[in-house]
């Protein structure tokens, strides 16, 4: 038996943090649990003086672990948390080393998985954990001595209790994230890599090689029904996209409304394909909050260089499905993908005026750069350039075009800000001497976001 404390970075307050309920955490403290460990869990919403007293370092630890979920802030822009998670830890081993303590360091989660090398150098860890963190945090506080001084990373796998506890959260925790203004709380239904191959994003790297297991539906109720009892109204489907496999996803909407809870609503991320007409029809009424779908372009040319799997066809498919019911819908278009263009940006504003509503656009500028993605293989970016924030090069005249091109009734307040944002960080951008993978026309000047706090950026 171990004694381990879990440590939760996203909750640090840093600028742009949104803390949320530590989901990923709850599931490695529940296997920990289960086997007989001894452990806390520190979060800094639940508990804010522990961040300053780190009073819960004189519980004798035989393993500390710190998860990170996000690198840089949700938003868009040139900040990072990188340098905090460094800080943080910095302050934790000067006080272990005072008090003469030497646990196992361990490093896990989303954000530390894209990194998880350099972040073991970077935080002074002895190891990290690529991946899932249940069956791997086992490993180590089986035998902590085994992984003391290692430097190096080790990649999770399959967790067999997924599919069979069902996970019921402490109390007081529960409280502090409820206190949030519409608090939402996360819900994994399912583990299995991302079949999308959408050129930005590392979900399948994060993932790892993840047959797919499905939660059982007598399992979930009993999630959903204790978050529901301990005050939460709002859940958040943690599936990377949500209706990948349609029929399960049936399954689990036809479990929302069969439980039919007071005031509960749900969201999640959603593909336009496949998604048929009795789809549609079952999330009618099941409390969905919005239905989210990322085509990051309306421009079909753009979406293949982004690696879509669906194009504009399948669009305009989902939302006269989505009219025929009356679902809300958020469509993403984030501008300044790979081969974006005067044409591409057209293209997309055409679509957007003739097809969504007011309320239904969500609009950024520029997509960050992430290791184990084509576009980082694109620009050749190695992982320490990616650490602090890149960003893909794209021409300065896409700010121009999308005020141009866009119906005045999606130049709202919230788009102006997001442009503003948008600017804002252009002003540290930094010249691309290489070119980008996808020839620009001539004469064209791209332009990509350097990153601060000491990080390489996109200068290569």
């Amino acid at each position: 038996m171990s004694r381990v404390v879990l440590v939760n970075l996203a909750s640090l307050p840093m600028p742009g943090n949104q803390p949320i309920f530590p989901i990923g955490l709850r599931c490695v403290q529940d296997a920990l649990d289960r086997a007989g460990h001894v452990t806390r869990l520190v979060d800094f919403v639940e508990s804010p003086a522990s961040l300053d007293d780190l009073e819960w370092l004189d519980g004798r630890w035989d393993v500390i672990g710190f998860t990170i979920r996000n690198i840089d802030p949700i938003d868009i822009t040139c900040n990072t948390h990188v340098d905090e998670y460094i800080a943080f830890a910095d302050r934790v081993r000067t006080e272990l080393d005072r008090r003469g303590l030497d646990p196992v360091l361990v490093g896990g989660g989303p954000g530390f998985s894209l990194f998880g090398s350099l972040l073991v150098d970077r935080l002074g860890l002895d190891v990290g954990v690529i991946g899932p963190g249940e069956q791997a945090i086992l490993d180590v506080a089986n035998d902590p001595l085994s992984f003391k001084g290692r430097g190096s990373t080790v990649q999770g796998r399959r967790h067999c209790g997924f599919l069979t506890d069902t996970l019921r959260h402490p109390s007081s925790l529960m409280a502090a994230y409820t206190n949030a203004h519409r608090a939402m709380i996360g819900v994994e239904t399912r583990r299995k890599t991302c079949y999308q191959t959408c050129g930005y994003c590392p979900y399948a790297y994060i993932d790892g090689e993840n047959a797919g297991d499905l939660k059982p539906m007598e399992i979930l109720a009993e999630e959903i029904v204790g978050i529901h009892r301990q005050g939460f109204r709002r859940i958040f489907f943690t599936d990377g996209i949500f209706n990948s496999e349609l029929r399960y996803a049936k399954e689990v909407v036809g479990l929302v409304r069969e439980l039919a809870l007071d005031g509960l609503s749900w969201s999640a991320y959603f593909t336009p394909k496949p998604f048929d007409d009795e789809f549609g029809e079952m999330l009618q009424g099941s409390g969905v909050e919005a239905v989210v779908v990322s085509p990051d372009s309306l421009d079909d040319r753009v979406m293949r260089n982004l690696g879509k799997s669906f194009d504009t066809r399948h669009v305009l498919r989902f939302l006269e499905r989505s009219r025929k019911n009356d679902l809300p819908v958020r469509v993403n278009v984030v501008f300044g993908g790979p081969g974006e263009t005067r044409e591409s940006i057209r293209n997309s504003a055409e679509f957007i005026n003739e097809n969504l509503r007011d309320d239904e656009l969500v609009m950024h500028v520029g997509y960050r750069v992430l290791p184990a993605t084509a576009l980082a293989r694109d620009l050749g970016m190695t992982d320490d350039q990616l650490l602090y924030p890149a960003f893909y090069p794209f021409d300065f005249d896409v700010f121009n075009w999308v005020i141009q091109d866009l119906d005045s009734r999606f130049v709202t307040p919230q788009l102006m800000m997001n442009l503003m944002a948008g600017r804002a960080a252009a002003r540290k951008m930094a010249r691309v001497l290489s070119a980008p993978a996808v020839t620009p026309p001539t004469g064209t000047t791209f332009l990509a976001l350097a990153g601060q706090g000491g990080g390489n950026g996109c200068d290569h």
